[in-house]
């Protein structure tokens, strides 16, 4: 039996994204920039929205850290599970200021949602209409799926098959509460975006999981192919050449091949004496996307190594993103406010980065593709053709813009994208989707590969990556 209901308050179709169509929406600014309005004017807008959603505190924490790339970081204490310290960085003091405010407006959203919410299995749902399939939502799971799991709904928007599309709640608010039934899987804040227009959401969301996608595929090639390699290596069933790592897929990035704008930002990581390793990660889908990762030597000999990644179809773009949030981990490290800090913390430490960090061909920035476009809609159109090309096949986007706030907020859910790189660091766990599965096939073409086993806890806990 299929009931629906609108229990979180609001108008149940208020925010469908019925036969949504994009807007033109031209960036402020023609080189390297992703927003329609430059960052003082959002800063402008949103600032008396801070009190709205519960932020008591705005702070510059730049100075923490030693390598003065602009950092900042809003306050929000609350009831929910989860992180209460949002940041926000940029290559300037404006951009990071109004990326910590816009992060925190979208974590506000994603914890609700007032949309109809229906109640029922994913034949159920099939037979209302077009529906997102459970089992192919890549995330550590509390209990075995079957089709006729009851579950809580809500439509969102196909932007492949044009169309609307029920989704698993499970997938939509961070942090899940389920008032019906259970949580299927660990819920998390991939693909949830905010923006000064509706396609800026978009396109931010759309980048978020392409990006986590696109790391989760580069740690199988690099990291866990070899692993498996080296075990079945160890009892004699491979050849030593499995055991080893290839890096031409994704090859490091010359640090003196960089535009000048993020020159100036490894200039500044140089001078406070760090190590940069910068890795093309672009996936088979072509988008490009980058990890920056920056490494301190400590005073026993080891190393301590922070990163980020950024994706985006101008690959300047994608740079910057990855060399900024290199620098806001160090920064969020030392301010110590985030919840989920220590488990991310021990998994950064070693004694030889040139070997863990450091192998691999080395190319030009140049020899990066790069797809610069006037618009923000004209970058939305080139990642769904190029996430179609690559085989997805549903694209769903859920609005989650607030009334009360009236800032664009949007939820991107990208069936069989892989999520190793949002829940492994954070729950020591993960699901590996079918293109990870066919990677490891790869280091291990004589065995059979099992179906991960779904992870069971007694109690939820949520993946605020």
């Amino acid at each position: 039996m299929l009931s629906g209901n609108s229990r979180r308050g609001g108008d149940p179709q208020r925010l469908a994204l019925r036969n949504w169509h994009l807007r033109p929406a031209l960036k402020y600014a023609s080189s390297g920039v992703v927003r329609t309005v430059a960052p003082a004017e959002t800063i402008k807008r949103i600032a008396p929205l801070m009190p709205v959603i519960g932020v008591t505190r705005i702070a510059d924490v730049t100075h923490l850290d030693r390598i003065g790339i602009p950092n900042f970081t809003t306050v929000r204490p609350r009831d929910y599970r989860g992180i209460s310290y949002y940041n926000g960085k940029g290559a300037t003091r404006l951009a990071a200021k109004a990326g910590a405010m816009m992060e925190a407006i979208e974590r506000y959203c994603g914890e609700r949602c007032d949309l109809e919410i229906c109640y029922g299995s994913y034949r159920e749902m099939r037979r209302r209409g077009a529906a997102v399939d459970p089992g192919e939502i890549i995330a550590p799971r509390f209990r075995e799926y079957r089709p006729n799991v009851r579950l809580e709904w809500v439509e969102g928007f196909d932007l492949i098959a044009r169309r609307p599309t029920y989704v698993p709640l499970n997938s939509v608010v961070q942090p899940y509460e389920p008032q019906r039934g259970s949580a299927l899987y660990y819920s998390s804040t991939n693909g949830l975006a905010s923006g000064n227009t509706i396609e800026e959401a978009l396109c931010h969301a759309l980048c978020e999981v392409i990006e986590r996608d696109a790391a989760s595929i580069s740690v199988a090639t690099l990291e866990l192919a070899p692993a498996v390699g080296r075990v079945l290596n160890g009892v004699g069933v491979l050849s030593s050449e499995s055991a080893h790592a290839t890096h031409d897929k994704f090859p490091l990035i010359a640090l003196d091949s960089l535009p000048p704008s993020p020159t100036k930002l490894v200039h500044k990581m140089r001078a406070a004496k760090l190590r940069i390793y910068l890795r093309n990660l672009t996936s088979t889908a072509g988008i490009p996307t980058l990890e920056c990762t920056i490494v301190e030597e400590q005073l026993d000999g080891r190393h301590l190594a922070h990163g980020g990644s950024g994706t985006h179809p101008d690959a300047r773009v994608a740079l910057t993103r990855a060399l900024t949030e290199a620098a806001q981990s160090r920064v969020a490290c030392m301010q110590g406010g985030r919840e989920d800090l220590p488990e991310i913390i021990k998994e950064r430490v070693t004694f030889d980065p040139d070997y863990v960090f450091g192998r691999g061909p080395v190319r030009p920035f140049s020899s990066m593709r790069s797809y610069e476009h006037e618009r923000i809609d004209q970058d939305i159109t080139f990642l769904l053709r190029r996430l179609k090309a690559e085989g997805f096949k549903q694209i769903v986007a859920v609005n989650l813009t607030r009334p009360e706030l009236g800032v664009p907020v949007i939820r991107v859910v990208l069936p069989q994208a892989e999520t190793w790189a949002v829940f492994y660091s954070h729950l020591g766990c993960c699901l590996f989707g079918e293109r990870v599965k066919r990677i490891l096939h790869g280091a291990s073409p004589n065995c059979v590969l099992p179906s991960p086993a779904a992870r069971v806890n007694p109690t939820p806990t949520e993946a605020g990556a």
